[in-house]
């Protein structure tokens, strides 16, 4: 097993990558997944009611009163449409097409195999270290949450088979400190990543945000020229070649647009306001805004979500009104977000105190926790709130299980806390320390300062997205990244530092 983590990568290594991946996953979903349409997870039926309209040629339009759909994005409905189309469309109802929801899955299956791979060639590129690489993609072989999203009738797969080549091509148009400068085609680069990302965002919107966080990144991070060993820090840092940030900013904001440029004019046409996905509206005024009523009036939490949506009906009405007069449809989602935007600015503290507890959950979430929605058969929607003590508590002993079910959530438990013990470590010395020390220390600790520097915004962006409503599923973009950087840690502790160096150098030879 040692040997094996340090052989380059071949046909044979990644094709047994390919398919233990795939005979996981076959497994998981033939033996489990399939039966009691556990598939079906709380956001599946609105995929599939998108899914039929784009069948039955009406595109993204509710299948009863042929109003347009603006909070969901075309990309999955579209593949999801090829199989009602193939397999011939039974009625509307979600349980009579089983036949083509399960070859999209199986599809999706094969499709969602590969990310072992493409997990293990951005680890490579990114550390350098074979080790390193092989390991991450063969834990992401038997990862639980990235097992089960692949099994369902969910966005995440297909979105992160174009997310990491993001990841890829984005570290690979630009250098950041301590990292040698070496000519890079980053005109193709960045070109390849906003059009990855572009792709995924017409999966997943999410898109949008970690856009503008690229764009930040190579602003304050990228550089141009070889930063000198004794030379400031500061330089070293990004402060030079801003011109040419500029025109690399430029240039990944112009591919990105044009590629998602097609579903903001259909937006914009429909509507005469400019937007791709409105989904923070009903985002903000579904999970952020009730919390707010809920805490400073004597309502539920159910009333004030009640209330809200109503405020939200009655705004969409006036609205309709408004846009008739224009030629034009209103937003119902917009409208939502007009409802939620005063009482977030009237309580923002609350706002600011809500957000980072749902943050907090996605981050330490299990993904096992679903293994108590299959037994309490209450997987296929999502309670109004949930509380990550509560759920930690029914996956540790509450909720009676099946002891397979048991067992695997107490192994994802010790993976957890074996990842956070590398992370929190990992920051200590090579972010902390660095700086402390003002970067007197050794050429290897800079190059792990300049991975662990860039790396960890993207981290904490995806998880920063998630403060309306946390869980585990969300965090799976950047979850390889978190496993690589802790395990960057654990190697560099176990191969007492200077022999980790001799491995980057055998890489590099």
């Amino acid at each position: 097993m040692t040997f094996s983590l340090y052989q380059k990568p071949n046909r044979k290594n990644l094709i047994i990558l390919f398919v233990a991946a795939f005979l996981i996953r076959a497994a998981t979903f033939h033996f489990y997944v399939q039966h009691c349409e556990r598939y079906k997870q709380p956001d599946t039926p609105d995929y599939h009611n998108c899914a039929i309209g784009v069948a039955c040629g009406t595109g993204m339009h509710r299948p009863d009163t042929m109003q347009p759909i603006f909070w969901r994005t075309p990309g999955y409905p579209l593949y999801l449409s090829w199989f009602y189309n193939w397999f011939g469309l039974k009625t509307s109802k979600f349980s009579e097409n089983k036949a083509a929801q399960t070859a999209a899955i199986w599809t999706q299956i094969g499709l969602s195999s590969l990310l072992p791979l493409l997990i293990f060639f951005l680890v490579l590129f990114l550390t350098g270290v074979l080790p390193i690489a092989w390991l991450t993609a063969w834990i992401f072989v038997f990862h639980i949450g990235m097992v089960l999203a692949s099994t369902y009738l969910l966005t995440e797969a297909l979105s992160l088979l174009f997310f990491m080549p993001f990841l890829l091509f984005f570290y690979k148009s630009f250098r950041t400190y301590a990292e040698p400068t070496q000519k890079n085609r980053w005109v193709l680069y960045t070109i390849l990543a906003a059009g990855s990302l572009g792709i995924a965002t017409w999966i997943r919107p999410m898109g949008e945000f970690i856009s503008i966080v690229a764009a930040i990144i190579i602003l304050l991070l990228a550089r141009k020229n070889s930063p000198s060993v004794d030379g400031p820090v500061r330089r070293s840092l990004g402060v030079d070649g801003l011109k040419h940030k500029l025109k690399q900013i430029g240039l990944f904001f112009l591919v990105f647009f044009i590629v998602t440029s097609g579903w903001y004019i259909r937006n914009y046409n429909i509507t005469g306001k400019l937007f791709f996905c409105p989904m923070f509206g009903p985002y903000l005024n579904s999970f952020c805004a009730p919390k707010i009523l809920r805490d400073t009036t004597h309502m539920t939490l159910k009333q004030s979500i009640s209330r809200l949506y109503k405020q939200a009906r009655a705004e969409s009405a006036r609205e309709a009104i408004r846009a008739h007069a224009r030629g034009k449809k209103e937003c119902k989602e917009l409208c939502a977000l007009k409802i939620a935007i005063p009482i977030l600015k009237k309580h923002p503290w609350i706002f600011i105190r809500d957000w980072i507890k749902e943050v907090l959950k996605t981050t330490f979430d299990l993904h096992s926790h679903i293994f108590v929605g299959f037994v309490k058969n209450c997987f296929w929607y999502d309670p109004l709130e949930e509380f990550l003590t509560e759920k930690w508590v029914d996956c540790v002993y509450k909720q009676p299980m099946p002891l397979t079910m048991r067992l695997l959530i107490f192994l994802e438990i010790i993976f957890s806390i074996l990842k956070w013990i590398g992370l929190l470590i990992g920051a200590w010395m090579f972010l902390c320390i660095p700086i402390l020390r003002r970067f007197k220390i050794s050429e290897k600790n800079k190059q792990l300062f300049s991975l662990w520097l860039k790396v960890s915004p993207v981290i904490g962006a995806i998880l920063f997205m998630t403060g309306g409503f946390g869980y585990a599923r969300l965090r799976l973009p950047v979850d390889p990244l978190m496993v690589m950087l802790s395990l960057t840690c654990w190697f560099y502790l176990l191969r007492k530092g200077k022999r980790y160096e001799k491995d980057v150098r055998a890489m590099e030879d």
